[in-house]
């Protein structure tokens, strides 16, 4: 059954706004609740509403917001702003008095994350003295910074088994606002943000955190934490971990891609990583023999074109159009056709929608290709560069070979100037 939440009492609308409710601090499991519209507001194409009275969490500290529906309007998200909260909604809902529905999945998710980050955090602190710099919970992952800059695999694997253990005791998991004499005794992991209305979220004898977020009532509901990745930063390390239902959804996805690796290897789950390990090796040894061999059946090429080649001027001209070619293969060839002395290449190559063109010469002519080179893109729409000896783009197919004649036009006006 959902946990429905009701209002106690009507005020007037001057008295509504000031006892404007942020109920979200006192109870994060009303999933449903009743309030009443003080304004609606639009601006720049977002439309706006702020209640007497919400369970929205709007976001802040790393949280992302609650979403949901007020009335029969979604709530795209929800902010904070000179201590009122402001509900986006895709439209303003009717009536003063609406019915508010918080999405229980996206908010028990956040409870999740965030509280397990409590954890994490205490365990790191006490640990290695690795105070928090920063957290965020994202789409798929939550990441916190720490000023610890490096990890072994061992130290995280025992960070997680102890924030594990503390998730399996199943502690409780309270919040209050607490006065200066309250917070003069409480071991903070972290000094206050604010000066006033300092809530504290107390994980039972473990952890004692101001914080604002929303959070679970017990370790247990946390279910568990994975740290999926580390890396260091320039302010430490940053940690990547999931929580709860988040965890178990890594986790089915890797075994789905673990069972696959065993069927289409034929090998056992153990043996996995070292039947991949040497399935790379024998593919870069393949690989490196592949392009020896194209580099050999390349200039081989080249060298045909060459002798094939018209000469203008007591230089070959290399004018030769391709259908399908690899890009890199037509830029391979020019490079070795312009390898031979007294050469240019001018070569293109359609596939598909798409057009390649190189035009190249060899050290010993003097032409400067860039230097008509965009004249040339010019003529088939296309984009590219180069320097004085190689040129290459792409462009359109159906302008290639007047690309190309442009090309040789300007290469025979050079040679004539020679």
């Amino acid at each position: 059954m959902n946990k429905i939440a009701h209002p106690v009492q009507s005020y007037s609308y001057s008295e509504r706004v000031k006892r404007m409710d942020k109920l979200f601090y006192e109870d994060s499991y009303v999933k449903e609740f009743e309030a009443v519209i003080l304004k609606r507001e639009e601006k720049d194409g977002e439309k706006t509403v702020v209640l007497d009275r919400t369970y929205f969490y709007p976001e802040g500290g790393g949280q992302p917001s609650d979403t949901g529906k007020i009335g029969s309007k979604s709530v795209i998200k929800a902010y904070e702003k000179k201590g009122e909260v402001y509900h986006v909604v895709e439209d303003f809902p009717e009536g003063e008095r609406v019915h508010c529905v918080i999405d229980w999945d996206r908010r028990f998710d956040h409870m999740q994350q965030h509280t397990g980050q409590h954890l994490l955090s205490s365990v790191l602190l006490k640990k290695y003295g690795a105070d928090t710099e920063s957290f965020s919970i994202g789409e798929n992952s939550s990441h916190i910074t720490v000023t610890k800059e490096f990890f072994t695999e061992e130290e995280i694997h025992e960070v997680e088994k102890e924030v594990n253990g503390l998730i399996y005791k199943n502690l409780a998991v309270k919040s209050y606002f607490a006065d200066e004499k309250l917070i003069s005794k409480l071991p903070l992991r972290k000094k206050p943000q604010v000066k006033e209305n300092i809530r504290i979220v107390e994980i039972e004898g473990i952890d004692y955190s101001p914080c604002g977020g929303t959070h679970v009532k017990n370790t247990g509901e946390i279910g568990i934490l994975k740290i999926k990745k580390w890396e260091r930063t320039n302010k430490g390390a940053r940690l990547e971990f999931v929580c709860g239902f988040r965890a178990l959804e890594d986790y089915q996805k890797k075994n789905s891609l673990v069972n696959f690796l065993i069927q289409v290897l034929s090998e056992k789950e153990e043996g996995i990583a070292e039947h991949l390990q040497k399935l790379l090796e024998d593919y870069r040894e393949a690989k490196r023999e592949v392009n020896f061999l194209k580099e050999k059946i390349l200039k081989e090429e080249a060298e045909n074109l060459v002798k094939k080649s018209e000469l203008y001027g007591g230089i070959h001209i290399v004018y030769s159009l391709y259908e399908g070619r690899d890009p890199e293969d037509l830029k391979m060839l020019g490079k070795f056709v312009t390898a031979e002395s007294k050469s240019v290449a001018i070569l293109g190559n359609k596939r598909g929608d798409v057009a390649d063109i190189v035009v190249a010469r060899s050290y010993d002519v003097d032409i400067v290709v860039n230097g008509f080179f965009k004249e040339v893109l010019r003529t088939f729409d296309g984009k590219g560069g180069g320097s004085a000896q190689f040129c290459q783009g792409g462009g359109s197919p159906s302008r290639l070979e007047l690309a190309m004649d442009k090309a040789l036009k300007f290469v025979i006006e050079e040679i004539n100037k020679m």
